[in-house]
């Protein structure tokens, strides 16, 4: 681990001099003036200095995201099944979160980077555990381990709790927190958006310059821009912003611009990435466990794709995009949109909403050009369901019903699809002492139809609900049990998929030793009566 214990916040170390610039006006911190060209606050750092020698990346260099590691670091030990540190074998819940993360930083590591050469200028990093004195001397290519640590400062946005600290208002109150932040006690990132929320993008601010006739200058570090200070303006006479920003130097920049109504600028406080974060979709463990669930439960909705999500919950109340705007009229949830910086068009944000509301989600590809494939995933405590693989054609909209307290999902489509029905569950503590983690691969959908998924976790049965479909089919079946010792496998090919019919698993009761296979048992007319039961063995 690079940082200070993250237990607590460690206030930054006052700079010496000698390395703030005494004897340079433009580098050293100024006491607060209102007189037009005047320097108002300034925190020393420098973009050449302070900020990386290199650009902001997406999957465009060969990178390593975030580890078992990581999480474990962020979460605390409650996401591993086994072992702890580097030694940290996820959960498959923790690990099925990891990997949406992980993908989501194909758009850009803006906020990692903004983030963490804040935190090396303020002392609470050490550049040199990385191969340089300063953020600037540091390379990324082939240097894993700074390429993991902004990905773990990255990640920090997508964690309710630093969520929850984030400053947003009118331009002149983000202003204001700038002009008389003391920056040797607190420092900031600024998130910028695009008016519908798309196209975030991370930059570190500086310095605050007035302009004069109420024109305020915010000066920035844009990892966009290596070693350029660049400036983003608040005029207080219409209480708006404006910035010109660009995936890098060499592509057209797009005019980024904001007010009062728009809610598009906005600051994360440092001090609110170093504690350890409550782990949302983990259950405790055992008696003790640190830093588990929290008590107010949630559901965190994650869409890896170029749909856009409309979320209305049983009493009609929407969360999602309406007419090219996000609306939110559920109580109790929030819009966490992605700052990433590489990809301008950056994808859906994640939405989290009370865990107790069952929910109907439009996933809708009405603005495509071309299809596109198109995940969709919940993350409820103990447990997450999704559907891969949907492909999303131009013009159409599907549909998913959840609802997490019976743990079910139902998916809906008039099109053709063979999805992949996900599902990974914590179940250490309930009747079972393993995690599972469960794949129904390509579900057959010739017509589209209606398909779902279900968990019986306390009985030890994985259901899938084929009696809405339009068609037989057939799937293939992976199932992972992890225990305390080791991660099992099993897998079968060619499962037949009658329409109409409801297929229980016994997962519980399969052992990986004994010669039984795991046991099926279907209800083919949905009167909760078994008509067939057979055992599978796993082809592996």
């Amino acid at each position: 681990m690079h940082t200070v214990g993250q237990s607590e916040s460690v206030a930054p170390p006052v700079k010496a001099e000698a390395e703030q610039g005494a004897d340079d006006e433009s580098a050293s911190p100024a006491a607060p003036s209102s007189r037009p060209g005047a320097l108002v606050n300034d925190t020393g750092f420098r973009p050449a200095e302070h900020g990386f020698s290199f650009p902001n990346y997406g999957d465009d260099i060969p990178a390593t995201n975030l580890t078992p590691a990581e999480m474990q670091r962020l979460f605390g030990d409650v996401v591993c099944a086994r072992g702890s540190g580097s030694d940290c074998a996820l959960s498959p819940v923790a690990k099925q979160w990891m990997e949406q993360v992980n993908g989501a930083m194909s758009g850009g590591h803006c906020e990692g980077m903004a983030a963490l050469s804040l935190l090396m200028f303020d002392g609470r990093v050490n550049p040199a555990d990385f191969g340089g004195a300063r953020a600037g001397d540091l390379k990324i290519q082939e240097n894993e381990p700074l390429q993991r640590e902004i990905a773990y400062w990255w990640t920090t946005q997508a964690v309710p709790s630093v969520a929850n600290h984030v400053i947003k208002g009118a331009p002149t109150d983000i202003l204001a927190v700038l002009k008389q932040a003391d920056f040797s006690t607190e420092s900031y990132t600024i998130g910028i958006y695009k008016p519908d929320m798309s196209g975030g993008h991370a930059i570190t601010p500086f310095g605050v310059k007035d302009a004069g006739n109420g024109l305020f200058i915010v000066q920035v570090y844009d990892n966009n821009y290596p070693g350029q200070e660049r400036e983003l303006l608040i005029d207080v006479n219409e209480n708006s912003w404006v910035y010109e920003a660009s995936i890098n130097p060499q592509v057209e920049s797009e005019l980024y611009s904001g007010d009062a109504g728009t809610q598009t600028l906005e600051l994360t406080p440092t001090s609110a990435r170093l504690t350890q974060a409550p782990c949302d979709f983990c259950e405790a463990r055992a008696e003790g466990a640190k830093l588990a669930a929290p008590s107010q439960q949630t559901v965190e909705v994650f869409l890896d794709g170029e749909g856009r999500l409309l979320i209305t919950d049983d009493a009609g109340r929407r969360l999602g995009y309406v007419d090219g705007r996000i609306v939110n009229e559920i109580p109790g949830a929030q819009v966490l949109p992605w700052r990433m910086g590489v990809n301008i068009n950056a994808p859906e944000p994640r939405y989290v909403l009370p865990a107790s509301a069952n929910i109907t989600v439009t996933i809708d590809g009405s603005h495509l050009s071309e299809s596109t494939a198109t995940d969709l995933f919940f993350f409820a405590p103990g447990f997450a369901i999704g559907i891969e693989q949907i492909d999303l054609q131009p013009g159409r909209a599907d549909s998913v019903n959840f609802y997490p307290r019976d743990e079910v999902l139902i998916y809906e489509t008039d099109s053709d699809q063979s999805p992949y029905l996900v599902v990974a569950l914590e179940n250490r503590g309930k009747t079972q002492k393993a995690d599972y983690y469960f794949e129904v691969q390509g579900a057959q959908m010739q017509g589209g139809g209606v398909i779902g998924i279900g968990l019986d976790s306390r009985s030890g049965n994985l259901v899938i609900l084929a009696d809405r479909l339009t068609s037989d089919g057939s799937f293939n079946f992976v199932m992972n049990r992890v225990t305390d010792e080791e991660d099992e496998e099993f897998y079968a090919e060619d499962i037949r998929l009658k329409a109409g019919a409801q297929v229980f698993i016994d997962f519980a009761d399969w052992q990986k030793d004994k010669p039984e296979g795991l046991y099926f048992g279907v209800d083919l007319n949905g009167d909760d009566v078994i008509d067939e039961e057979y055992s599978v063995d796993s082809a592996k």
